[in-house]
């Protein structure tokens, strides 16, 4: 534990630095580091014990830059118009510091000559601006097809990066376990998801969401669970990560 706290600690204060700019956090909050996928990412690059020192603060440091970019971006207001002067400038100071974040990913893997994960995540960002696309103009999606377009969105990053490094063993551990971390985590703080607010904001509340609740909740708990029994001796090692994380009320229902 002491190791993963002086981990976290060093490379926590890399990622800080590299975010930092003082005009740009004059105008607008700082960035907010989505500390489930943060801790998720430091377990697979350390776990990969063939990366170099400098390979894994590269990685890290590069991933969590595309994440905080994707997560800023999406944080600019979708209607076409801003009502003030303040709210225009807002808005474009997110659009650019979003464009900031994934410029400052692409020049440090580029100087460190890592072309292939470059790709990877290239690979994740198309992938995820398909999937915003799809549920931007398709209208009419299915609830479950919808729930499962937010899964993968939720992941896309992290499941990249994965199969980069192990293969496809951990895509669908990784999507349950994040959705089950974002559910929850909503769930505790607003007593319902805020996936049910969106859900019914799409569909101008016609259609009520009872999906998004405990079952809910519980369904991606048990998916994250059988999927642990069944990784391969070659992913295996991800028992130890999601056992470690797992709170008092999924310990009780695992026993």
């Amino acid at each position: 534990m002491t190791s993963f706290m002086t981990t976290d600690k060093s490379y926590r204060k890399i990622l800080e630095d590299k975010l930092y700019d003082p005009y740009i956090h004059k105008h607008i909050s700082y960035p907010v580091i989505d500390e489930e996928k943060w801790k998720l990412l430091l377990f697979l690059i350390e776990q990969h014990k063939s990366l170099t020192t400098v390979q894994r603060e590269k990685y890290i440091i590069s991933t969590m830059l595309v994440q905080i970019a994707l997560d800023t971006h999406d944080l600019v207001p979708i209607k076409q118009r801003a009502d003030t002067e303040s709210e225009i400038i807002e808005k474009q100071l997110q659009v650019l510091s979003g464009d900031y974040y994934s410029g400052l990913y692409y020049l440090l893997l580029a100087e460190a000559g890592e072309v292939q994960f470059i790709q990877t995540l290239a690979n994740a960002i198309r992938e995820i601006n398909e999937l915003k696309v799809t549920l931007y103009y398709e209208e009419q999606l299915p609830l479950e097809t919808w729930l499962n377009i937010k899964t993968k969105l939720n992941a896309s990053l992290l499941v990249h990066v994965a199969n980069y490094l192990y293969g496809s063993d951990l895509e669908s551990i990784i999507q349950n376990w994040l959705m089950y971390q974002r559910l929850d985590s909503e769930e505790a703080h607003y007593g319902h998801s805020l996936l049910r607010a969106e859900w019914e904001e799409r569909n101008d509340k016609a259609t009520s969401m009872p999906l998004i609740d405990e079952k809910l909740i519980r369904d991606y708990e048990k998916a994250v669970y059988s999927d642990i029994s069944n990784l391969s001796s070659s992913t295996v090692f991800m028992e130890q990560f999601f056992y470690s994380q797992e709170t008092k009320q999924m310990r009780t229902s695992r026993l």
